[in-house]
């Protein structure tokens, strides 16, 4: 749900600018969540005082969160307690209690993200006794930016530093052996090419079979693509990645070109139309009134999933 720093071949984004793409995320989902969208009782947690957000905003919440618990419960199947998920850049995500909450929680699940975000999110689940007493047995470490339990582990870390921190992963229990998950949302596109490219390729080299998640903007040179960076370039936010992977072709091509095996993507209009069921869809219409029926699909053109697939045994598609 988070964005990280550019490489040092860029000048760098206000690192505060980035850092609060996290908070409207979480306002986002709760704004979607109270108006009855999509169940999460975990996020107010996360988030200081609820703001209603516009209707397009609402239902762009709703499929993006809709498209991303698609294909990852797709990976952990029949059996997630023979699987991991790494979070990359994970804010206020709150996957981890949703799953644990249903019994489907993976072997183990792992977050990353800024120091200033992992510090607060500890404090936030600390706070909270429903929280703490999923986790279990746990403690705070780092100097009060980490969090580590049984089968959960929120890190502190800079993910242009990402070999650095596999061996994090590594000392902490992450089982190369174990189909991985790799969740990219809204990060990758952050950080300069190389650096995200850098990311996906020690991605697929790590593991012997998993899944690299990826959601994030495209198609930045049509007119509502170009506007779209102007109004992000107002908050002083920029999206180093978005011309180096500007199609879903482009997007499906990082990641053979990375090692993995299999690759797929689709635009947020795709996915609502195709794999969203007519009824959800009338539930969904019924929530608000929605008169941006044309701003939604140029909206939902330009944001997208791409995934891939490495080793026998996973159907992800």
């Amino acid at each position: 749900m988070n964005r990280f720093l550019k490489s040092q071949s860029y000048q760098p984004l206000g690192d505060d600018a980035v850092r609060s793409t996290n908070d409207d995320a979480a306002v986002s989902r709760l704004s979607a969540v109270t108006l009855g969208y999509m169940a999460d009782p975990y996020i107010k947690a996360f988030v200081r005082r609820l703001q209603r957000r516009p209707p397009i905003i609402n239902r762009g919440t709703y499929t993006r969160s809709a498209a991303i618990d698609c294909i990852t419960a797709q990976f952990l199947g029949d059996d997630p307690s023979s699987k991991q998920i790494v979070s990359l850049g994970a804010g206020s995500d709150t996957r981890h209690f949703l799953l644990k909450s249903r019994g489907a929680q993976p072997k183990r699940y792992f977050e990353i993200d800024f120091p200033e975000i992992t510090s607060r999110k500890a404090q936030a689940i600390k706070k909270n006794k429903e929280l703490t007493a999923m986790l279990g047995d746990h403690s705070i470490a780092g100097g009060g930016t980490e969090l580590h339990a049984q089968d959960y582990f929120l890190l502190a870390g800079d993910l242009r530093q990402f070999d650095a921190l596999t061996q994090r992963l590594e000392s902490l229990g992450f089982d190369k052996s174990l189909p991985t998950l790799f969740l990219s949302e809204c990060v990758l596109i952050y950080l300069s090419p190389p650096d995200a490219d850098s990311i996906v390729k020690q991605a697929a080299n790590l593991v012997s079979s998993g899944v690299f998640l990826t959601y994030e903007q495209i198609l930045p040179d049509d007119a509502f693509g170009s506007m779209m960076l102007q109004n992000l370039k107002s908050r002083n936010i920029e999206l180093p990645g978005i011309h180096a992977y500007p199609t879903l072709e482009s997007q499906r091509e990082r990641y053979l070109k990375a090692g993995w095996d299999q690759a797929f993507a689709m635009d947020l209009n795709e996915f609502w139309e195709g794999k969203v069921e007519e009824s959800e869809k009338a539930r969904v219409s019924k929530l608000e009134i929605f008169d941006e029926v044309e701003e939604w699909r140029l909206l939902s053109g330009h944001y997208c999933v791409s995934w891939a697939v490495k080793g026998n045994g996973l159907s992800v598609v």
